[in-house]
């Protein structure tokens, strides 16, 4: 380790401490910082796992860590900071814009996939949804072949990474939620709190699935999350957004051994021949905004751990030679490691959306755009005491498993159609899956979104509220490969959605049962009885197949292309997160995700990460 030629550099340049550097304004530093070095652990990705790590490994103030990533800080930007504007970065320069290509069982339709290109990564830009899988989900990680990837040990890693708040009284009596401490982290750096404000509709979402028969669930995050419940966010108690960068990165910043570099694109990794067939990276190609490129080395013995997330993690693997030989073949790179499991068993949650009309009198975000007086309101009480409309990004979740959406006869058709296992899916794969459809694993979440989501037009000042539905376990699998060898240029990304009998059928089956929740008398209580969209024209399965074709999209939860398998099973990682064939790097992002879990897949990146820390400071 070459600490005091790292330490020298600082003082050199005049700085005195850990450094989060503009490479669009700090261009000279920069490169200085980077030429002048050599680095233990060079991470590539400031995304929501790499700033993760960034924290954990840089504890250790022997070691030098540097961070590279593609996009900006999100500091003091209401786009990310501000809860009620999750996903109004869709568009705008912190969003990848990534897109499907067409899917050919969903008529030929290319889904929209953005993701954050932004110090946080996806933790920046998502629902703030804070929920954790049914127990199964990540013991089943351990059974596809990786010894310790079990529910006991990623729960332990999750609730490092949290520290829960307790409701303030006051919201706690008016509301009704609550946490069980026991089952949350108290210390960690992401904080996680209820929202102060809880929309009309959200409560009376609560009362509709209790009309239908569901649980009510008090303490959904140790390993039991059916039924209908309070989900926390990842937000601050003083009701901002918590992100990676503001939770790990920034109480960091102190820390002479770590420097975070942003606008810094990662072009490929330097990868050599070792012994035993065995290779190793010696570090990474990075190019700053002037176009000019640069080196970042590892010194004897470091490391380069991949955390750019379920699309670039492979894209780079890929450019830099690992990965399928004849993909790489195909665009003339040359074949570091042949790992056929790069890019493959990618999937990705499918979702609809219903739409309906709230009653005059009751409103929802949509009123934020055709009242002046009250958006101005709203504003002003955020901005003065962070309480109101603002505060709120998502409130209640239901999590259902099959015996809940469908019927008896419904439950007979599934055992048939699951005989069948889909080309694309792995036997073990596809056992686990099964299992979990006939044990009570929840496989549809439904979701309200507090605006109009979904359709084809809306009225003018009047409020929507969508209900989104999605398939938790899809079979379909996918993959994401490289499409030319720049990396300018975004890989094919498909997903091969409805690609299975099953996924078409019980996403048809979730979807109308979600028309269920409209029918109750809580929410005939504020909701027009007319159907927005689809329309109460959609009424048999072959109406709602043709629905969900035409309007399926995707869930933001990208995983599985550097999967952790066992190296003949297709896995890219083992479970030290180490890419096969190589002696140097490790994945450690949503990518190595085996499975989808029943979750929105943040709380399972930051336990991924946490676990990926513990892994490599035991190995040096």
């Amino acid at each position: 380790m070459r600490l005091s030629s790292f330490f020298s550099s600082f003082i050199y340049l005049g700085i005195a401490s850990a450094t989060l550097l503009n490479l669009q304004t700090s261009a000279d530093i920069g490169k200085k910082l980077i030429n002048g070095n050599q680095f233990d652990y060079i991470i590539v990705g400031g995304g929501t796992a790499g700033l993760t790590l960034a924290r954990r490994l840089s504890e250790n103030s022997r070691t030098n860590v540097l961070v590279l990533e593609a996009g900006r800080s999100g500091v003091n930007d209401p786009l990310v900071t501000v809860p009620q504007k999750s996903f109004s970065f869709i568009a705008t320069d912190i969003d990848w814009l990534y897109n499907t290509a067409p899917q050919v069982h969903a008529n030929n339709q290319g889904i929209n996939l953005s993701q954050g290109k932004i110090l946080g990564g996806d933790s920046a830009v998502n629902g703030l949804v804070w929920c954790r899988p049914y127990r199964t989900d990540w013991d089943d990680f351990e059974k596809l072949g990786n010894p310790g990837w079990n529910w006991k040990n990623m729960y332990a890693a999750a609730r490092k990474s949290e520290k829960v708040n307790s409701p303030q009284p006051q919201f706690a009596r008016e509301y009704g939620y609550g946490v069980n401490p026991a089952s949350h982290g108290s210390s960690g750096p992401v904080e996680t709190s209820f929202p102060p404000f809880i929309p009309l509709q959200e409560l009376k979402f609560i009362n509709a699935s209790l009309e239908l028969g569901h649980d009510f669930n008090k303490d959904p995050y140790a390993g039991d999350n059916v039924g209908v419940w309070f989900g926390l966010s990842s937000q601050t108690s003083k009701n901002a957004r918590e992100t990676s960068e503001f939770a790990y990165l920034d109480p960091a910043l102190h820390r002479p051994n770590l420097i975070v570099c942003s606008y810094a694109l990662v072009t490929k990794l330097n990868v050599s021949n070792g012994p035993r067939d065995i290779v190793q990276s010696t570090g990474v190609q990075v190019r700053f905004p002037d176009g000019s490129t640069v080196t970042a080395k590892t010194n004897n013995g470091g490391e380069v751990v991949m955390t750019a997330g379920s699309v670039r993690t492979p894209q780079l693997l890929e450019l830099s030679g690992i990965g399928n030989k004849d993909i790489l073949q195909k665009h003339n790179v040359p074949v570091k490691v042949d790992l056929p499991g790069v890019g493959e068993n990618y999937e990705d949650q499918t979702l609809t959306i219903l739409t309906y009309k709230l009653k005059p009198g009751f409103l929802s975000f949509d009123a934020l755009g055709y009242n002046q007086t009250l958006a101005a309101e709203q504003q002003l009480l955020y901005d003065t005491k962070r309480l109101g409309w603002l505060t709120f990004a998502q409130g209640v979740l239901n999590f259902a498993p099959a015996q809940t959406v469908l019927n008896k006869a419904d439950l007979q058709t599934a055992q048939q159609l699951l005989k069948r296992k889909p080309a694309s899916i792995s036997q073990d794969a596809f056992d686990a899956i099964k299992d979990k459809v006939f044990s009570g694993v929840p496989q549809a979440e439904y979701i309200l979104f507090n605006s109009f989501s979904g359709g084809p037009s809306k009225e003018p000042n009047t409020s929507y509220v969508s209900l989104a539905v999605t398939h938790l376990h899809p079979l379909a699998r996918g993959s994401i490969h490289i499409n030319t060898t720049s990396i300018d240029d975004h890989p094919i990304i498909n997903p091969n959605v409805l690609d299975s009998d099953w996924d078409t059928w019980f996403l048809a089956k979730a979807t109308a049962y979600g028309r269920k929740f409209f029918e109750t008398s809580a929410f005939k209580e504020i909701f027009e009885p007319a159907e927005v969209f689809p329309g109460l024209q959609t009424q048999t399965q072959a109406d709602w197949v043709d629905f969900i074709k035409k309007n399926v999209n995707l869930g933001y939860h990208s995983v599985g292309t550097a999967s952790l398998l066992p190296r003949n099973k297709n896995g890219v990682v083992d479970a030290n997160l180490k890419v096969y064939g190589t002696s140097n790097i490790r994945v450690a992002d949503a990518s190595v995700m085996p499975l989808l879990v029943s979750a929105h897949t943040q709380t399972t990146a930051y336990a991924i990460a946490e676990r990926a820390a513990q892994l490599i400071q035991s190995s040096h």
